[in-house]
């Protein structure tokens, strides 16, 4: 179902204000609600189409699109805004139609050491864990349920989803079959000024070192940081990808969904990890990898293509 807007929105005055270009049958519209391509969009509509498999979707409703130059001709003339950057455009939309409420602060119905250092300012949620040695920071958000461990640092405006469990000791053991002992891991946890860790993540602590998550990373749910791991600033982590011990991931990676990664491998900064990879070895900066083991990515693609050409 379409989303309605709090109140009309001239489509003239969006464009003005946000830039690109109408149709020039277009004159004093109004927009009424948000909608997706899915959706049977309504007649005061605006509907984001900067994907080609939206097209024929988008065709089978009424309604006014927010497109791209390189889509807009496969739509009706007189229904277009055209904008370079459309995806930009929805974002800014949605956060004014639609703002975020902040979260509460309930730490009444929480576990807080007396220990921790926990700023006024944190909004925590119920039943969220924080033991002694831990350091929560300003405008730091903790979801519900989450667990806090000691020696865990939390920088400015951290969030971290629920569930999460940060500073645990890491998968690190002295060999010895039924008789194996575990590394202490004394390290802790560093996650830096504006990172966000998603839902049922685990951040494991370090042994000599902190782990840590730089300035303004996100990580998804189902994210496994293991020990001595440095993530750097501004990487993009997806869903249920995982990080051996004492990987150290370049400033600005963005790692697809499902990715391993092997102990001890540097990723330069500026790579891009394809979903499903298995990375095994050091990858250059600026690099972008897939499969298993994880190599350049359009050798992968010519290597998937010979194997399914070749007959059985």
């Amino acid at each position: 179902m379409p989303l309605p807007l709090p109140a009309p929105w001239s489509l003239v005055a969006l464009a003005r204000r946000l830039g690109g270009s109408l149709d020039e049958d277009i004159r004093s519209c109004e927009i009424l609600s948000l909608a997706s391509p899915e959706d049977t969009p309504e007649p005061f509509s605006l509907v984001p189409v900067f994907r080609s498999r939206w097209v024929r979707q988008a065709l089978s409703g009424d309604g006014y699109f927010l497109t791209n130059p390189s889509l807009a001709s496969r739509l009706p003339v007189g229904r277009r805004w055209i904008h370079p950057e459309p995806q930009t455009v929805l974002t800014t939309l949605l956060s004014e139609a639609f703002p975020c409420t902040e979260a509460p602060d309930e730490r009444h119905r929480a576990y807080l050491d007396p220990a921790a250092r926990i700023a006024v300012t944190a909004r925590i949620a119920p039943g969220v864990v924080v033991r002694a040695g831990a350091e929560v920071g300003e405008e730091v958000i903790l979801e519900p349920n989450v667990v806090i461990l000691g020696g865990v640092i939390l920088e400015r405006r951290v969030r971290v989803g629920a569930g999460s469990v940060l500073g645990r000791s890491g998968f690190g053991w002295l060999p010895g079959g039924a008789t194996s002992v575990r590394m202490p891991h004394p390290g802790g946890v560093v996650v830096e000024e504006g990172a966000e860790i998603g839902a049922l993540c685990t951040v494991d602590a370090g042994v000599l070192i902190p782990t840590r998550i730089g300035r303004g990373a996100r990580l998804d749910s189902h994210v496994h940081v293991g020990h001595n791991v440095r993530i750097g600033a501004g990487v993009h982590v997806a869903a249920q990808s995982g990080f051996a011990g004492s990987v150290v991931v370049g400033a600005g990676v963005l790692v697809g969904g499902q990715v391993g990664v092997a102990d001890h491998v540097h990723v330069g900064a500026g790579a891009r990890l394809a979903a499903k990879s298995g990375v095994i070895g050091d990858i250059p900066p600026g690099a972008t990898v897939a499969g298993y083991p994880a190599i350049e990515h359009r050798r992968w693609l010519r290597a998937l293509a010979r194997l399914f050409r070749t007959p059985p």
